[in-house]
């Protein structure tokens, strides 16, 4: 990444983009483009978000803490980028490139568009293009413009020079990249020289950068990408089917092997397989409370096959790793036996996802992937309800290790800021949030969490300019939540599975929520959420009422006296790459109205999300921000029982964004946060594996469920 935000050299883009799956951070002490002193702070952090897309953020600023009204601060500026690209040859010498730099922010000191054409082969690499500036000032303009050219150099791995050109001054350069057995696998790091090699007031003579680029997750191959092994694999089925039944489905009811929704071929063991006792029950049922988890039963079916569920309130980074230990054990304990299974597995005591198989198979699967049968066959509440798997269960261990009887605690970070406002490049308040979580009844939780700061900037002090968003000591929420799956298949489709299966009718849940949120907002919350088929839509509906208890604080106050939230959302799941496109729309959680559309790109259990953002209050002017939001888990993958009674864990989701206000001429740009927020309730996602619980997620993530069952 260079300074401008985009990948190139150093003042000139290339046609090149961070890889996919790729973030990176860089810093130049020096601000190209500002005329009267291009000295400072310039911190740019991308993302290759697509196989063809990068993104970036951009703060530049002379100063770090002068207030701009005070004490002047030079040039302040937070802003966006963009950079697509493609490649022209089988042989990838050549590539190009479209762009632009410096959108948003209350000024466009940098804004350029650009085209590059870049030809590399071996250690070289040269580029051409053309320029577009836009905004110049005779203060501020950016380096590039007009017609620009650059070329490098790299005689070996660790070194890099380079020489620019561009709207009639040069720059030349040279990085050192720090060996790759120096750093953690993946990354790359460098440092680099910069010089100017004419006279021109947009640089100093001579200034340093530095960089740090970090592989966020392995990504999926893409058709046409190279052949990636098979894997035989948990197929997914609209209506699930022991391996056992397959075998004995008269030749009028079977599906053609392999076929999307039909049940694998099993092949029957030549040797006859013992009876199932009790103690392999029980050995099973302890085996999947040492994994940690929970609500464990297990009993025979009716046909002789093995019933089993089991509550999720461990693994809460993902829920593929519980389905793939409680699958693991399955396989451990009754593979010797060749007995058939039905194990669904359950988040808050809702169902999740379900597989049915052969245990010996399962077995043969989770050791070697070429194993003769099917491990088994996946199914989620939209393809089906999944309870009618355990109708006429006789379970020999019931409720074994009840949630109730677990108090979670846990431990997140909390982090506020602003960045690249008047009064300071980054204010922050910063403390972590000690939660209390105890499962009650099915699907309902009562949680206590409370804020404790740590640190914080001057404007973020109670007599600061963002004092009325600081973090406090206080209750951040004290709620009770119910959690409840609607049975439309029942009401709607009585007795018809087909139409059910159609419609998606079981894969409806609905939530209430009682209590106070927030910190200061006491009320109710009810949301639906919608996931029909394999999961690649999903609908959802919230709405709520809040009252503001600190609303008579006055100029103090932060947010409305009534809050009166209606949104609905929608998502769609491009499963290629991973990719949520995501639309809310209607009355945020400070009453001001409007839509936003989103780009969530996940990477494992690391997500990163560009969004554009349009809303007003009533009788104010309309306000358009663009953001970046990154999120994480932090915090052990596994949370840590202490004795029997208590969990300890992290946070599974957290999230930081920042955004910038795409300026409008016919309003000011003053900071005003509020805009766009959702309430801070518990989410309906949280129990579906942050919205990652449809058949094709599942379906996707076959080597990790292996993985965890090894």
């Amino acid at each position: 990444m260079t300074q401008a935000g985009y990948t190139g050299l150093g003042i000139t883009p290339n046609a090149h983009l961070l890889d996919w799956g790729r973030m990176e951070a860089t810093y130049d002490r020096q601000l190209p483009g500002i005329v009267r002193d291009p000295s400072g702070h310039n911190f740019v952090v991308g993302f290759g978000l697509l196989p063809n897309l990068e993104i970036a953020g951009r703060l530049a600023t002379n100063s770090l803490d002068r207030n701009c009204f005070t004490q002047g601060c030079g040039t302040r500026d937070l802003s966006a980028s963009g950079k697509v690209a493609i490649g022209l040859d089988a042989a990838n010498r050549f590539h190009i490139a479209a762009g632009v730099t410096d959108v948003g922010g209350a000024a466009t000191n940098f804004r350029t568009y650009y085209g590059v054409l870049t030809y590399s082969e071996g250690p070289f690499e040269a580029s051409a293009g053309l320029a577009r500036r836009s905004g110049a000032r005779a203060t501020a303009m950016a380096p590039l413009h007009g017609p620009f050219a650059a070329a490098a150099w790299q005689p070996l791995p660790w070194v890099r020079g380079q020489i620019e050109y561009a709207d009639g001054n040069a720059w030349a350069g040279v990085r050192l990249f720090a060996p790759s057995a120096w750093l953690p696998e993946g990354w790359q790091a460098y440092i680099g020289s910069n010089h100017r090699l004419n006279d021109n007031n947009l640089t100093r003579r001579a200034w340093l950068t530095a960089g740090l680029s970090i592989p966020l997750y392995k990504v999926p191959a893409l058709p046409g990408s190279g052949p990636k092994a098979p894997l035989p694999a948990l197929t997914g089925g609209q209506r699930p089917l022991p391996a056992y039944e397959a075998r004995t489905l008269p030749p009028s009811q079977s599906a053609t092997p392999g076929e999307r929704g039909a049940p694998m071929p099993a092949v029957p063991s030549p040797v006859p397989p013992r009876a199932v006792a009790d103690a392999d029950l029980e050995s099973l049922a302890k085996a999947l409370q040492a994994k940690g988890l929970e609500d464990i039963s297990v009993g025979r079916m009716p046909d002789g096959s093995v019933a089993v569920r089991a509550n999720n309130g461990a693994y809460h980074w993902n829920a593929v790793d519980a389905l793939g230990v409680a699958l693991g054990a399955v396989a451990r304990t009754l593979a010797d036996t060749k007995a058939a299974y039905r194990l669904i597995l359950t988040q808050r005591q809702t169902p999740l996802v379900a597989v049915t198989g052969q245990s010996d198979c399962l077995r043969d699967w989770i050791a070697n992937e070429g194993a003769a049968c099917a491990a088994g066959q996946l199914s989620t509440p939209g393809t089906g309800a999944l309870e009618p798997l355990h109708e006429g269960v006789a379970w020999v261990i019931h409720n074994r290790q009840p949630a109730w009887q677990r108090l979670r605690v846990a431990v997140s970070p909390v982090l506020r800021t602003n960045v690249g406002t008047e009064v300071g490049a980054l204010d922050y308040s910063a403390g972590v949030n000690v939660g209390l979580q105890l499962p009650l009844w099915a699907g309902a939780s009562v949680e206590w969490r409370r804020n404790l700061p740590l640190a914080e900037s001057d404007d973020y002090e109670a007599s600061g300019v963002f004092g009325a968003r600081r973090i406090r000591p206080e209750t951040e929420r004290l709620a009770l939540t119910q959690t409840v799956r609607v049975p439309l298949e029942r009401w709607l489709a009585n007795g018809d599975d087909v139409k059910a299966r159609r419609w998606g009718l079981a894969g409806v849940t609905a939530q209430a929520s009682v209590g106070r949120f927030g910190s200061s907002f006491d009320g109710v919350h009810g949301a639906l959420r919608w996931e029909p088929g394999e999961g690649r839509h999903r609908f959802g509906a919230e709405t709520g009422w809040f009252r503001n208890d600190r609303y008579s604080a006055g100029a103090a106050s932060f947010g409305p006296r009534t809050a009166k939230p209606f949104l609905a959302t929608y998502r769609y799941n491009v499963t290629p790459t991973r990719t949520y496109l995501e639309a809310t729309a209607g009355q945020f959680f400070h009453n001001d109205r409007g839509f936003q559309l989103g780009m969530r790109q996940w990477f494992g259990d690391v997500a990163v999300r560009a969004y554009y953002r349009r809303t007003s209050f009533q009788g104010a002017p309309t306000r358009q921000f663009v953001g970046l939001a990154l999120s994480l888990p932090i915090g052990p993958r596994r949370d840590a029982a202490v004795g029997r009674h208590v969990q300890v864990g992290g946070t599974p989701r957290f999230s930081h964004s920042v955004e910038t206000l795409v300026r409008d001429p016919n309003s000011n740009n003053r900071v005003r946060p509020g805009f766009g927020l959702l309430p801070p309730t518990p989410s309906l996602e949280a129990t579906f594996n942050a919205d990652r619980a449809g058949l094709v997620y599942f379906e996707d993530n076959i080597r990790r469920i292996r993985d965890a069952a090894r």
